[in-house]
């Protein structure tokens, strides 16, 4: 079953600079690897509710091959690009999802290299016909604990403690909120991943379709408000008291 929201991925064209510019916006910003298929590398800002925000990079600028999502497409501009929720059976996912109508890309084996050495495993799969209004699925094959660091990684200057709401863009929001509902086996209003709130927006004119804004919890009330999007690399952040949640 689909459990929960996984993390964001944020597409950045210099990797370096991104850690640093999140730094300053107050994240906490943990190194996290090469992806197996050797094209792409990423450092995570993990949040106490367990989800995280994925910053990645193309290794190589001019190779021209793209990895298993596609994200070269969203080059130059990058941001906020996809996002993934967590399954907990995902062989079972995929077979009740195609059963629906879905038209599903996987299971693919993927995986990580750390760079204090070792490697992590997963499995996922894409879902097809909305572009990214729908989430791409991940199972944990190593500890997600692994993959995902918590403890002191998950603190953060700024107050930001979890994810408590994602705006996605498509063509038809009433579509959308009923092949999410179809995906999580809930009848939820709004829909929800885990905790996370799935607010669902029209797209207009020639705005792609897909996850657009984030709104955070904080821990403090007095770090409410948006964060700089210059730092962020184009993605809309809000900071919003933690009572909120």
């Amino acid at each position: 079953m689909v459990v929960r929201l996984d993390h964001l991925v944020i597409l950045v064209q210099d990797l370096e600079r991104a850690v640093e510019d999140y730094g300053r916006l107050g994240f906490g910003v943990t190194p996290g690897g090469e992806h197996a298929d050797g094209l792409t590398r990423n450092a995570l800002v993990p949040f106490r509710d367990g989800t995280y925000l994925e910053l990645v990079a193309f290794i190589d600028p001019e190779d021209g091959r793209d990895n298993l999502w596609g994200w070269r497409g969203f080059l130059p501009h990058g941001g906020l690009v996809d996002y993934c929720a967590a399954s907990d059976g995902l062989g079972e996912d995929v077979g009740r999802l195609r059963g629906l109508g879905f038209e599903v890309d996987g299971p693919h084996d993927g995986g990580r290299r750390l760079p204090g050495g070792g490697e992590i495993r997963w499995r996922s799969a894409s879902i097809g016909q909305d572009g990214r209004v729908l989430p791409f699925l991940i199972e944990d094959v190593t500890p997600r604990e692994r993959r995902v660091p918590g403890g002191p990684a998950a603190d953060h200057p700024n107050g930001a403690a979890g994810i408590l709401r994602l705006e996605v863009t498509a063509p038809d929001p009433r579509e959308a909120a009923e092949r999410l509902a179809a995906l999580t086996g809930t009848s939820s209003e709004p829909p929800k991943l885990g905790a996370c709130e799935l607010f669902l927006v029209a797209r207009e004119g020639e705005q792609r379709a897909g996850p657009a804004a984030v709104r955070l919890s904080a821990l403090a009330p007095g770090t409410a408000g948006g964060l700089d999007p210059g730092l962020a690399h184009g993605v809309r952040f809000a900071l919003a008291p933690h009572a909120e949640s």
